[in-house]
């Protein structure tokens, strides 16, 4: 019986792959970025069933029955990854406004696929993106990890509960009245009204989830937002702490050493004062559009004193870092934030590591996607040429190898 049982799941196997061959598509004569490895030249990609195949140089074998595409004078990439991205066109800042503190809420629940946000995304090589609440509340609640093609929200999402944003600095306090400012007539006027009390709301959150873990016998909360921050503490859910200024940076590690759980940096435009401070704690820096740092866009600067190098010191000092869009409205395409940061010392292969297979790492999604490997999911993208020429355009874009650019 089990020789049976085998036979028959070689057999399956067998029909399996000959269906994939027949089916494959097959890019021939591309200049291959892999991501995180050396790059293959007159390289091969072999796709078929959305998946990825084989790679390699011009000895790889090809399917009989494939369709050829001839890639010649082009350039092959990993589909680009945001890990920072802002998930929709609007002034939409994706919180909700009655609390300040809300871990349990999602994100996810409010994405619309049809927004024109994954559109331009999409056109620009950009595969798969890390949304997160907005940053007008202390605790936010939870980002996810979504492809930038699908039917529907839930259809198109790689990782639903992928990290818990935090926000230092005074944005959570904007348009919160001061106690002293006159009559309370709205539930939106509210504390925290300075930097003081957002610090405060975020270690009270922390301590009494803290608190209830140590206490013996007690039964599991029913606070579903306490459920969540107990999961930052155990290390199960990744916390991204927005933080501009130093001040906020030197908050941000604090508050994470205090409570014994490890934070990734947000939109550290101060990165550079604290460079110490952030290799000892052996953190990872989200940094936002390295071509418009000295802009505000739609975030408030809270004081901050952005450099374009940066980039390069981050990466001379051996500190974790990818390259995203941000919330900041003043942001180019994910592709050209990378070409900024060459422009400012980085080399071109950890620019573009920088925003494929570095944040598939961070976000946990690196057998799935973030370099071209067999087994992996179809998503890549065809360059007129090198990604980082000031005159690339993406010519075909794929996500599970189905072509998703939008007519232009």
């Amino acid at each position: 019986m089990i020789r049976l049982a085998t036979t028959a799941a070689a057999l399956l196997l067998l029909a399996s792959n000959l269906a994939a061959q027949a089916t494959a598509t097959v890019y021939t004569n591309a200049r291959i970025l892999p991501g995180g490895r050396a790059p293959i030249e007159n390289g091969v990609l072999v796709i078929a069933g959305g998946k990825i195949l084989a790679l390699g140089g011009a000895e790889t074998a090809i399917p009989d029955g494939s369709t050829r595409v001839d890639c010649q004078g082009q350039t092959i990439t990993p589909g680009l990854i945001d890990a920072s991205f802002r998930g929709t066109s609007s002034g939409a800042d994706f919180n909700e406004q009655s609390g300040e503190v809300t871990p349990h809420l999602r994100v996810l629940d409010s994405l619309d696929p049809q927004d024109k946000v994954f559109e331009r995304a999409r056109n620009a090589g950009v595969t798969t993106v890390h949304v997160m609440p907005g940053t007008r509340n202390v605790i936010g609640g939870l980002g996810c990890v979504l492809k930038t093609a699908g039917s529907d929200p839930q259809a198109m999402v790689l990782k639903q509960d992928a990290s818990l944003r935090i926000v230092m600095g005074t944005e959570p306090s904007m348009g919160n009245r001061a106690i002293r400012g006159g009559s309370v007539d709205s539930i939106y006027y509210r504390r925290p009204t300075t930097r003081m009390g957002v610090v405060w709301e975020a270690r009270k959150s922390f301590f009494a989830a803290k608190q209830a873990m140590q206490t013996q016998g007690t039964p599991p909360s029913a606070d579903p937002g306490r459920a969540v921050l107990e999961r930052v503490l155990k290390g199960q859910l990744t916390a991204v702490t927005t933080a501009r200024s130093e001040q906020d940076l030197r908050t941000a590690l604090r508050i994470a050493a205090e409570f014994g759980y490890q934070t990734v940096l947000d939109d550290a435009q101060d990165a550079h004062l604290v460079i110490d401070e952030i290799a000892a704690a052996k953190t990872t820096v989200l940094l936002g559009a390295p071509s418009a740092v000295a802009v505000a866009g739609s975030a408030a600067q809270d004081g901050a004193d952005p450099r374009s190098a940066t980039v390069a010191l981050l990466a001379a000092r051996g500190i974790p870092f990818v390259i995203t869009t941000g919330s900041n409205l003043a942001a180019l395409d994910l592709v050209r934030e990378a070409m900024f940061a060459v422009r400012n010392g980085l080399s071109p292969a950890q620019a573009l590591d920088a925003i494929t297979i570095e944040p598939a790492k961070l976000l946990g999604i690196a057998d799935r996607t973030g370099s071209l490997a067999p087994g992996k999911d179809a998503d890549f993208v065809v360059w007129s040429t090198d990604p980082l020429d000031p005159a690339a355009q993406a010519t075909s874009v794929h996500i599970d190898g189905i072509p998703v650019l939008a007519p232009r």
